[in-house]
């Protein structure tokens, strides 16, 4: 083996100097798992995550003429460079390549092996590299939208929309067909809207895309949902749940029967923490079914089902099946509409623990949501076990994070102490300078003993009336917590607009 010296070293501790990165092929740099990072009295500093072979060695010798001085560092930061720094360079190289003359059955080889990444028409490699960087960034959403005088590519980020790159309009109809091959969609097809999903691997891992096209004034609009198959479902506490809160949903769901209920507005993580209660429940002892739209992750040992409106196959339909299927548990994506409200509510009052979502704001609009629904209030009471109510806040990110003295109205609102500090991240490569980095969840969470406890042993209970009374920590009061604990920003309290008052 070729003697080299390979200390450790620390990324975040190094000015990386961008002309010096592309001194090395991409191909060599991803094959290889090194990348350049600055050039130090004559002497070219490469990270890798391994000793070199003298073979490599002497090729990076002859390709760079230089002095050559290796350091160790993990596998995953090196491609988070590679990612980060070559993708943008050849993204818009791919571009400048892209001949509009190029015929559509160039398209069609398969781009998705990463053996195939650098290989195949420029259209190939575009598509591939705007996916590539919206993975890198953790986008929930990939949006490619084509306007008057151009395309703008921007990706949902932390649920905030960020531009990332605009391309020439003439190019635009062979990017939008490369995606519609991929997604098996009719590429001919441009006046009405269509759905598909392409099978990504990135790095030996595996992604699912939900492709959506919409057809507008300036041609077609394209959006990609980015499932992660890397993730692993997340228990209660790494969604951000406290212990306290955590042993409190753990005892309805000890219920042998009764709804539970995830609500809040689309983007909230309503669907996460139903997989995670799933996943805390999912025993050999309990048969659990679920029907979903479509179905986000797999859980083992869980039957999951996917809707399919084509053929008729819906919710309700779907339920109806499910309750033949002796079932324990029953997960159901959302109560849409009167027919799945009514047959979800049955279920529970029946013997069954039925999990599910709804599009309301707070727990209190639940209860009227299912009555205008057409559910009896009676019914309702009888079958609730307790509704999680949440949001999602940005985290201030940790590599940027600093302190500041709050303002006046800062120290009025969220009641502190004259000698208080609050935080907020000042913005840096790591976060993509928006000073912010992941997200965590607010909640309100309303049981049935929360309500019954507002009465007396011989009043009647007023359900809508015990929820306003219940007393638990609202949204507004878990949000300023969350600021006070330096997890979040006064900024993401205001940008939710969340208020402790129910609606009379």
């Amino acid at each position: 083996m070729f003697p080299v010296e390979l200390k450790n070293i620390n990324i975040e501790d190094i000015s990386i100097e961008i002309d010096v990165i592309k001194k090395i092929p991409e191909e060599i740099a991803r094959d290889n798992c090194l990348i350049a990072l600055k050039m130090e009295e004559n002497k070219l500093f490469i990270a890798v995550d391994k000793v070199p072979s003298f073979n490599l060695i002497e090729e990076l010798k002859f390709i760079l003429g230089k002095e050559l001085k290796f350091f160790r560092t993990s596998r995953e930061v090196i491609f988070k460079l590679i990612n980060k720094y070559y993708c943008k360079q050849n993204l818009d190289h791919a571009l400048k390549d892209i001949k509009l003359k190029e015929s559509i059955p160039e398209l069609i080889a398969n781009p998705l092996k990463d053996k195939y990444k650098f290989q195949g028409s420029p259209v190939i490699k575009a598509a591939n590299y705007i996916i590539d960087k919206a993975i890198d960034e953790r986008a929930s959403d990939l949006h490619i939208e084509p306007f008057e005088n151009g395309v703008t590519i921007r990706m949902r980020v932390d649920g905030i929309m960020r531009e990332y790159i605009k391309i020439p309009k003439s190019i635009y109809p062979l990017l939008c067909t490369r995606i519609k091959i991929m997604a098996e969609l009719d590429i001919a097809e441009k006046r009405i809207p269509q759905d598909g999903k392409i099978k990504y691997v990135k790095q030996n891992l595996n992604y699912d895309l939900r492709v959506s096209t919409l057809p507008t004034i300036y041609g077609e609009k394209v959006v990609l949902r980015i499932l992660y198959r890397d993730e692993n479902i997340k228990d209660m506490t790494a969604l951000g749940f406290s212990k306290e809160s955590e042993d409190k949903i753990e005892r309805m769901l000890c219920c042998d029967h009764g709804l539970l209920l995830a609500v809040g507005p689309t983007g909230s993580g309503k669907s996460t923490t139903l997989y995670s209660l799933l996943n805390n429940i999912n025993r050999c002892e309990k048969n659990i079914v679920s029907i979903e739209d479509p179905v986000e992750y797999t859980l083992e040992g869980i039957n999951q089902v996917n809707v399919n409106t084509k053929i008729g196959f819906n919710f309700a339909e779907g339920l109806r099946s499910i309750l033949r299927q002796d079932p324990d548990v029953i997960m159901v994506g959302e109560i849409r509409d009167e027919e799945t409200a009514h047959i979800a509510i049955r279920a529970a009052v029946t013997g069954h623990l039925v999990l599910s979502t709804l599009h309301t704001n707070n727990p209190l609009e639940s209860v009227i949501r299912l009555q205008d629904m057409g559910v009896p209030e009676y019914f309702i009471e009888d079958a609730l076990v307790g509704v999680i109510c949440q949001r999602l806040v940005r985290k201030i990110c940790t590599h940027c994070k600093s302190r500041y003295v709050p303002s006046l109205q800062e120290i009025k609102e969220l009641n502190l102490s004259s000698n208080c500090y609050l935080y907020r991240g000042k913005g840096c490569s790591k976060c993509s300078h928006t000073g912010y980095k992941g997200r965590t969840v607010v909640y309100q969470i309303v049981s049935k003993k929360d309500i019954r406890r507002q009465y007396r042993k011989n009043d009647k209970i007023n359900f809508k009336d015990g929820i306003k009374k219940s007393n638990t920590i609202s949204l507004r009061q878990k949000c300023i917590e969350l600021i006070k604990s330096g997890i979040t920003t006064y900024e993401e309290l205001l940008r939710l607009n969340l208020s402790d008052d129910y609606p009379h």
